[in-house]
């Protein structure tokens, strides 16, 4: 029977050699992470001295061909750092390198960081992602396990375990639809209402605001970063090229990409949704279409924050500007439009990686506009009590 195989970032051994009066030369064989057996082998005074040359080399080497490798023995918070440097490297967008960063720091650093790899069960991973969902909810869960599946797919990938124990655990579940949205074709005249009778809404630029998502649609920081030059008003189309993000330590700015590859999109809406626009162009301050007070970029999350407390008192407490986003789907589902024309005007996700990666559309949505040309009136708010 032949001599078994090295182990990786083994050696052999250690042979020694008298090349001249006073110097010695020890050499082994050593098996590098790449699989490949080379000879080591360095020289010293004595045979001793010569051995522990090489020893140290050895040692040294074997340290250095670990670097970046994963074990069963490593360290959970180890590999995560590796994963999440990778991440930071990608072309992913800023605010989702952010958000999985601060999944790992909030969530799951504290509760499973210091274990090593081989620790973590399946039933490890699903009691975290089950704590997370019961104290922070469903969305903070879904994160938590896009994180950890990543973390455990390079473990994987690392040969330090066989198979990602995240994908084997519970859904965490999808929070429960409300029957009723707040925005839909029996309550837009009254949401509408609501904001053109509010101070507070004209003082904050939310009228025309939520009159233009209710006929575009789009994401509010999609519609944050529209600048004049992304309107073309003798077309009768808007283009969404990016969307408004804050990034830790830069603060405010236009992701030159939006959520998705099919949120790059060109759409002709409602043509009364482009005179809404061309009244603000003929007052234009600056080069946004709805800057800040100050004629800056615009903060989504303030905006958002701004629209809750105009309705903060009424039947509609806790609208979202992505409600606009379902009533406009809602409407061009009545309407009759196919899946495909609804997910081009809204810039939902592709429905097909041919449809969206590989074919030039140009301008999308052509039978959206006309489907939503018919202005929703607007109504008296109703008075509460």
């Amino acid at each position: 029977m032949g001599r078994p195989p090295l182990p990786l970032g083994t050696w052999g051994k250690i042979r020694t050699y008298k090349i001249a009066d006073r110097t010695w030369r020890a050499i082994a064989n050593y098996k590098d992470f790449d699989g490949v057996t080379r000879p080591v082998e360095r020289v010293g005074e004595t045979k001793a001295k010569a051995a522990n040359n090489l020893l140290e080399a050895l040692r040294d080497r074997a340290r250095r061909s670990s670097d970046g490798e994963i074990k069963p023995e490593t360290k959970v918070h180890v590999a995560a750092e590796m994963w999440l440097k990778a991440i930071d490297e990608s072309d992913k967008a800023a605010r989702t390198k952010e958000e999985y960063r601060r999944t790992w720091n909030r969530y799951l650093a504290s509760a499973i960081g210091q274990l090593r790899v081989h620790q973590v069960k399946v039933s490890t991973v699903n009691r975290v992602v089950t704590e997370v969902r019961d104290r922070h909810g469903r969305g903070a869960a879904a994160h938590v396990k896009v994180v950890l599946s990543g973390i455990f797919g390079l473990v994987v990938r690392h040969d330090a375990l066989d198979e990602n124990p995240v994908r084997e655990i519970e859904s965490v579940g999808r929070k429960k639809r409300k029957r009723e949205r707040l925005v839909n074709d029996k309550t837009i005249g009254q949401v509408l209402g609501t904001f053109h009778a509010s101070e507070d809404a004209s003082r904050w630029d939310l009228v025309d605001m939520v009159d233009v998502l209710s006929g575009l649609g789009c994401r509010i920081g999609e519609l944050l970063a529209l600048t004049w030059d992304n309107l073309d008003f003798e077309q009768g189309t808007v283009t969404f090229r990016g969307t408004v993000i804050r990034v830790t330590g830069r603060g405010l700015l236009v992701q030159e990409h939006t959520k998705t590859i099919a949120g790059m999109r060109t759409v002709r809406p409602p043509s009364w949704v482009m005179d809404v626009l061309k009244r603000r162009y003929s007052e234009r301050s600056c080069e946004w279409v709805f800057p800040s007070s100050t004629d800056t970029l615009r903060d989504p999350d303030n905006t958002r924050k701004y629209m809750r407390k105009v309705v903060a008192d009424t039947g509609f407490k806790g609208l979202h500007p992505h409600d606009f986003r379902h009533y406009v789907s809602g409407v061009l589902d009545h309407a009759g439009l196919t899946a495909r024309q609804i997910a081009d005007y809204l810039g939902h996700e592709r429905i097909s990686t041919t449809q969206d990666e590989y074919m030039e559309r140009g301008v999308v949505g052509e039978q959206a506009g006309p489907a939503l040309e018919v202005r929703p009136a607007i109504e008296p708010p109703k008075s509460e009590g």
